[in-house]
């Protein structure tokens, strides 16, 4: 089965539909008439005149879903995998979301700046299954970017996902719907007490961010090391840092692994396309029952 189905069937069963395109109910006003409550209303000389259809049952998705692309120059590290592997990434994500109807996918890329490659609105559900429309989208990512500021695209990707909410609002979506924003990056990034407090006002505007760190990636800096041998994967990457110490009150020098501190709840580390489907799934599940558990 091509991946890109595989993702499409696993998320079918978790993004439930959202927007009620469907007609059903026995209404005094509507839209359409029931025809099969017509005869019966003629019956009951006019007093049976629940006979209208309302959409009300939901049939279709009107999901937002922000694909972001780390494109710094980091993601050239380790002979280019991380590069292919991002590539490979939006791909699937963009045809499995377009497969299902899921709504609207806008992307993003990132690094000491930000820009809005596709945006939201018309023409942003179909994007995926475009060789044309899709190669365009591929082509903008340059991954030449000398910095990489997760924050800072996150505080902004935040507005626009606000704005889109809006203008999905005025066009009949449940304005309380949860938005999505997948980040696709090496991993590596800073300032996560300020990444907190974004993730944090996300939460608040029903906004999920999903990490997928994709697991390629060279400890060539000299804040952090990683294990002899694997020094191509973030799983053994540690952090070095200094912190006060309970007992003495001083400063000392503590080594922790990367992940352990990483400020994304919802992640994945990635090392093959094929995995992903799976992977992903399971995050945005865990995720949705959560959030029906509360």
């Amino acid at each position: 089965m091509p991946l890109s189905i595989a993702l499409c069937e696993s998320l079918r069963l978790i993004l439930a539909p959202t927007l009620a395109t469907r007609l059903r109910g026995d209404f005094r006003t509507g839209k359409r008439l029931n025809m099969r409550r017509v005869i019966a209303w003629v019956a009951s000389e006019y007093t049976k005149d629940r006979i209208w259809l309302r959409r009300v049952k939901p049939s279709a998705r009107a999901y937002q879903v922000l694909l972001a692309v780390d494109d710094s120059a980091s993601m050239r590290g380790g002979g280019g995998g991380a590069v292919h592997l991002a590539y490979q990434t939006v791909v699937l994500v963009a045809q499995a979301l377009g497969r299902l109807e899921a709504g609207e996918v806008g992307i993003a890329r990132f690094g000491a700046g930000w820009e809005l490659v596709r945006g939201f609105g018309e023409g942003a559900r179909d994007w995926g299954s475009s060789p044309v429309l899709g190669g365009r989208v591929l082509s903008a990512l340059t991954f030449r970017q000398q910095r990489t500021d997760v924050a800072g695209f996150l505080e902004g990707s935040l507005g626009v996902l606000e704005t889109a909410r809006e203008a999905a609002g005025s066009r009949g979506a449940a304005k309380d719907l949860w938005q999505l924003e997948i980040i696709i990056s090496d991993g590596i990034c800073q300032e996560h007490e300020r990444l907190r407090r974004a993730l944090r006002r996300a939460r608040s505007m029903r906004v999920l961010v999903v990490f997928i760190v994709l697991d390629a990636l060279n400890a060539d800096s000299s804040t952090f090391s990683a294990t002899a041998g694997s020094q191509s994967s973030i799983l053994a990457l540690n952090q070095v840092s200094y912190r006060q110490s309970p007992t003495t009150g001083q400063m000392e020098l503590t080594m922790e692994r990367y992940l352990d501190s990483f400020p994304f709840e919802y992640y994945v580390v990635l090392r093959d396309v094929e995995a992903l489907p799976r992977v992903l799934a399971d995050t945005l599940r865990e995720f949705f029952e959560k959030v029906n558990e509360e």
